[in-house]
């Protein structure tokens, strides 16, 4: 396992995307699997750093032979964003559309498993995504 802890703030998005980029290519993980990786994680910290009033996120990558998993934990107020964003209407013209919930929504069609948890004052937020 391989984890990294951040300062939450607008710089921590450019440097999460670095460690997890610099993690998949040391992981040998394919472009397609580390574009996925990117997406997920760019949704999740965007949401730490913008509603959350969290001040620290660590994130810890692990993987194994068929999956890839990654921990967000934060030190923000509670929030589930798989039960608590509502799900977009994707059918619906875009003039139509309420505003958010899209990237939780594309988080979940790429992830093999989402899940959130509340550990003491911290949120866990874990998505795992399948490499087989």
């Amino acid at each position: 396992m391989k984890s990294r802890s951040f300062n939450v703030s607008k710089d921590c998005l450019t440097e999460v995307q670095d460690f997890i980029t610099i993690w998949s290519k040391s992981q040998g993980i394919s472009m397609k699997i580390s574009s996925k990786l990117a997406v997920c994680s760019d949704e999740i910290v965007s949401n730490v750093v913008f509603y959350s009033d969290a001040s620290n996120l660590e994130i810890e990558c692990e993987i194994s032979d068929t999956e890839i998993s990654l921990t967000f934990i934060d030190d923000g107020k509670p929030f589930d964003p798989f039960t608590e964003v509502q799900e977009p209407d994707v059918t619906a013209a875009l003039e139509d559309r309420e505003a958010g919930g899209l990237g939780i929504f594309m988080v979940k069609k790429m992830a093999s498993s989402t899940a959130y948890e509340r550990q003491g004052n911290k949120n866990e937020v874990i998505i795992k995504i399948s490499i087989a």
